[in-house]
């Protein structure tokens, strides 16, 4: 037997095999969204139900990813530690991803709000677009479907915040209007407006969300440096060849540069007062990950992912210095 596959993982990787760390920077992150936008008070359920959703949605992701690998004679082996551990265990992860999804079902629909549950419903639209780009985006580097990736899991963290305080174009409501009339009319007409509606609740929603706060498009696409550079780290692991280990942290130290100046044009001309602090954060954070893109080759893949978490994670306390 592989001795890889019998080895006991180290402490340290346990959030990441369990799929925890997502959803561990999308709580942190969402208290830390919710202070910048002065609300004053949210309903811990949330959280839950974002924490949930998140943590579903990446445990999917994996199984699903080792069953295309595998499909295409892939080798298990040669897929990550998370990857590998998602498959062995894949149908006890399977049952509770179930049984978190009938809870935040039930959940949602007894005492969520209207607004909530649109920000859900648009939430699963941006999910249907990710999977579809994915289907398409099939590069070594895939940076539309890592964009999509980066925009959805922000778009998570800042929806609850943001709706509940906001007009929004198109309600969950308007999806099953035209299907309650599907007795009285053509069931197919309905369909399709059911349809069109869905998609129309979820671009005029995050419409909303990402005009109303700057903040959360920024989030965005420092999640979105945090996938990236993962990818492209991983790149500079399989490749034997300089040129292309080089290649990996120039597009990566590119991205952090733009980053860092879009946030600083943001910090002057844009963020109000009490969003400032959130633009420093995001400076540090890609600062860390721009550390690490140097320093990558001291680190195994691993360790780098679990880092890229931690660069995300780690700066957030500082809020409080550069609120004062």
């Amino acid at each position: 037997m592989n001795s890889r596959s019998t080895k006991r993982p180290p402490w340290w990787l346990i959030p990441n095999l369990l799929s925890l760390d997502a959803p561990l920077v999308a709580l942190l992150w969402m208290w830390l969204l919710a202070k910048s936008m002065r609300v004053v008070y949210m309903d811990s359920y949330s959280y839950w139900l974002l924490a949930g959703a998140i943590w579903c949605v990446y445990v999917v992701d994996r199984v699903w990813d080792v069953k295309r690998h595998r499909s295409r004679g892939g080798d298990l082996d040669a897929m990550s530690t998370r990857h590998q551990f998602h498959w062995k265990f894949r149908k006890v992860l399977l049952l509770a991803v179930v049984s978190v999804i009938i809870y935040g079902i039930y959940t949602a629909f007894t005492v969520a709000s209207a607004a909530l549950l649109t920000a859900g419903v648009s939430g699963i639209g941006l999910c249907v677009i990710y999977v579809f780009i994915r289907k398409f985006d099939i590069g070594e580097i895939a940076y539309g479907k890592n964009f999509i990736a980066g925009m959805t899991f922000a778009f998570g963290v800042s929806a609850p915040i943001v709706v509940e305080s906001v007009h929004l174009p198109m309600s969950v409501t308007d999806l099953w209007y035209h299907f309650s009339a599907a007795s009285d009319a053509n069931f197919w007409l309905a369909l399709r407006h059911g349809i069109n509606n869905f998609f129309g609740i979820t671009f005029s929603t995050v419409g909303t969300v990402f005009t109303n706060s700057a903040l959360s498009f920024l989030f965005g696409l420092l999640c979105f440096l945090n996938i990236t550079g993962i990818d492209l780290w991983e790149k500079s692991i399989r490749t034997d060849l300089e040129e292309d280990k080089e290649a990996c942290e120039t597009i990566f130290a590119y991205g952090a540069l733009i980053l860092a100046a879009f946030t600083v044009y943001l910090l002057a001309y844009y963020l109000a007062e009490f969003g400032e602090p959130v633009g420093y954060v995001v400076m540090v954070a890609t600062a860390l990950l721009y550390f690490i893109n140097k320093k990558r080759t001291s680190f195994s893949l691993d360790g780098q992912r679990v880092l890229a978490d931690v660069a995300m994670i780690l700066p957030i306390p500082m809020w409080w210095l550069f609120s004062l």
